[in-house]
């Protein structure tokens, strides 16, 4: 053999390739035994032939099949499928990387688009789905429709924003905007906070009943533990009012049926007054004497 283009026919056996040969062409009879080579084939570039796209290639079957050395970046490359065989894996630098069915434990980025089922995953750092649903992992907040939760839980839409904050001692909950907080069974309104404060219960026309276990104070701080209901200030009951006063009303608009009660009771005067007819500020009877 002392050319470089020799081509060798083998029959059977063992070839060994000197350090002269640049070129070979193999071919095998209808036996398919396999030319064992005692020698790593070299690509050897030089100044005027570099080692790029130099490498193995099969052909006579359909399109060239190629294992070969590119650049840009420098890389093996291959024009097929490359297939392990099952319970293998690719390994870096002796580390396991990737099987058929495990990525390995140093894998730490990736730019997945689609991924099955997922179990027991664990996220460090922000996340974000779809740019609608918002983890910021230095404030501890999710927010649903928002990137910028003002609460530990923030459901936000058209600038409308729902918001669950839970302090120290208290929690919060409601519409961190200006928006009214509805709370609903059945589609239908049954508790409505207006966006300045004001509360309705049920809807108009319903049914809602109420029913309060405890004591009521409206207006008042401290109740007191032997009244049920405390109320600073006139009330309302089927159509009449009820107030306190040191005198029969000489101003504002009144009912017949209305009441004031006497603020100052005193031996000899009266229990209060009552409106007998309608008008401004309507005229009034005391009731009630009061003995001496």
């Amino acid at each position: 053999m002392s050319t470089k283009d020799d081509i060798i026919h083998i029959k059977a056996g063992l070839v060994t390739l000197g350090d002269a040969i640049e070129k070979l062409t193999v071919s095998v009879d209808d036996s398919d035994e396999v030319a064992n080579v005692s020698k790593s084939i070299n690509f050897k570039g030089t100044a005027d032939n570099s080692i790029y796209g130099k490498g193995l290639s099969w052909s006579g079957y359909g399109n060239k099949k190629q294992l070969n050395y590119q650049t840009n970046p420098d890389r093996l490359w291959s024009s097929d499928i490359i297939d392990i065989n099952k319970g293998s894996h690719f390994s870096v630098d002796n580390t396991f990387v990737l099987s058929e069915v495990e990525l390995g434990p140093t894998v730490k980025t990736s730019n997945l688009k689609k991924v099955g089922i997922l179990e027991g995953l664990a996220v460090n750092g922000n996340v974000n789905f779809d740019s609608f649903v918002f983890y910021d992992s230095g404030f501890s907040r999710l927010g649903i429709g928002t990137e910028l939760p003002n609460g530990q839980l923030s459901v936000s839409s058209n600038d409308v924003e729902f918001r669950v904050q839970p302090n120290e001692d208290n929690a919060e909950i409601g519409t961190y905007t200006t928006a009214s907080l509805r709370i609903q069974t059945d589609n239908t309104d049954r508790i409505t906070i207006g966006a300045h404060g004001d509360v309705k219960i049920g809807t108009q026309g319903g049914q809602t009943t109420l029913n309060v276990y405890g004591k009521v104070g409206i207006g008042v701080t401290n109740l007191d533990n032997n009244i049920s209901l405390d109320v600073d200030g006139p009330i309302r009951f089927q159509s009449k009012k009820f107030q306190t006063g040191t005198e029969a009303p000489t101003e504002g608009s009144h009912s017949q049926g209305d009441v004031t009660w006497n603020s100052n009771p005193t031996p000899g005067n009266v229990m209060g007054w009552v409106c007998v007819q309608t008008g401004t500020p309507g005229l009034w009877k005391s009731f009630g004497n009061i003995g001496n």
